[in-house]
Formats: C-alpha cells, sequence, structure tokens
C-alpha cells in the first residue's frame, strides 16, 4: 500500500509533471545510470519522498519520462496533422516534426542509447521505448499506402520504405550527437527531397 501523500517542500499543482521533465532533462543528460533519485530531488527542489510517492522507483520515473517524450512528439504532429490529406503531406509533416520538437526527440533518442547499455532491462520501459517506433511507423505506413491507393505514389514497397524512413532520421540524430558540426536540419531536407523523388510516380 502507498504511503500517505507526503508534504511538498515547494508547492505546486504540476508537481508530477515538473518531476517528469527535470527527470528527461537529467537522464538525456547524464544517462540512466548515473542520475539519482536524489538528484532529481534536487533538481526540482521537492522532497525525494514526492518522488517515490508518485512514481514509487527510479525506473518508473524512467518509463513515465520516456512516456512525456513520446506522447509530445505525437501530439504536436496531431495537432499539425490536422487539415492534412495528401498522404506526401502527411509523411512530411512527421519530417518536420523531427525539426520542431527536435530536442525532445533527441533527448528521447539519447536516453534510449544510453538504456540500451544497461545490463538490467524492463519489459515496461522497453515496450515505452518501443512505442515510439511503432507508432512511427504506422504513420509511414498508413500514409504511404493511401499514397500508392491514390495514384500519388509509385507502388513502393511500404514496409521497407517506412523502416528506411524511420532508420535515416535515427540516423541523423545519432550523428549530430557525435558531430558537432552536423546540421540535422539539412539531413532531414535532404531527405524529403529523396522521397520526393523516390515515391514520384512515374508517367
Amino acid at each position: 500500500m502507498r504511503a500517505g501523500r507526503p508534504r511538498l517542500d515547494v508547492g505546486s499543482p504540476d508537481a508530477e509533471m515538473k518531476i517528469c521533465e527535470v527527470a528527461l532533462d537529467l537522464f538525456a543528460d547524464r544517462g540512466f545510470s548515473s542520475v539519482t533519485t536524489k538528484d532529481i530531488a534536487d533538481a526540482t527542489g521537492f522532497n525525494p519522498a514526492l518522488i517515490y510517492y508518485y512514481f514509487g522507483s527510479k525506473e518508473e520515473l524512467f518509463r513515465r519520462a520516456v512516456t512525456l517524450a513520446v506522447e509530445r512528439a505525437f501530439e504536436q504532429f496531431r495537432l499539425a496533422r490536422e487539415g492534412l490529406e495528401h498522404p506526401r503531406d502527411i509523411i512530411f509533416g512527421w519530417l518536420d516534426i523531427h525539426v520542431k520538437e527536435y530536442e525532445t526527440i533527441a533527448k528521447l533518442i539519447k536516453i534510449g542509447i544510453d538504456y540500451a547499455k544497461t545490463s538490467t532491462r524492463n519489459v515496461r520501459i522497453d515496450d515505452a521505448i518501443r512505442r515510439f517506433y511503432l507508432d512511427e511507423r504506422g504513420v509511414l505506413k498508413a500514409a504511404l499506402a493511401a499514397g500508392i491507393a491514390r495514384g500519388d505514389f509509385r507502388n513502393v514497397d511500404v514496409d521497407e520504405t517506412a523502416s528506411f524512413i524511420s532508420t535515416y532520421l535515427d540516423g541523423v540524430f545519432a550523428r549530430a550527437m557525435i558531430l558537432k558540426d552536423f546540421d540535422p536540419i539539412i539531413a532531414i531536407d535532404d531527405l524529403r527531397a529523396f522521397l520526393n523523388t523516390q515515391l514520384k510516380r512515374k508517367k
């Protein structure tokens, strides 16, 4: 049974969200293993007991931080997608979200890479990270299939093309972490130009 609600050191109606946001930044910056619950408490100004009250463990907080990053990216995509009907616009809208929400997605990629190096895996954390890729593939495959059905795209392999786009975007973020002079925006624009050529239906 959970302990009673602890008293806040710093009052805030959005304490749970603030803890998640700070934890996301710390996990992305320093790695899951290096960040302690005390570090997160110190950064938020809250009593450490509050973190255990809301999340129960560092692992659950990590899962919620990953979920927060995924939800932010897809919420922005849902907003940007309103009014878009053409499959090409939907695909390019997804690319645009990688530019608009670059910092959030970069954090997700960073903590995903860091988590992959840990010796102990957590099924719920694995599922939270996997959700981003499953949802991404769903968006891309649906738009590609719709474009082919409408006669806007040539008959490409939907699974293969969706995987290529997803993998390319991951590569952009990974290279940007390695090479400080690498411009991810230009790389995403290059992908847009490439897809325009590859998806174009031959007359």
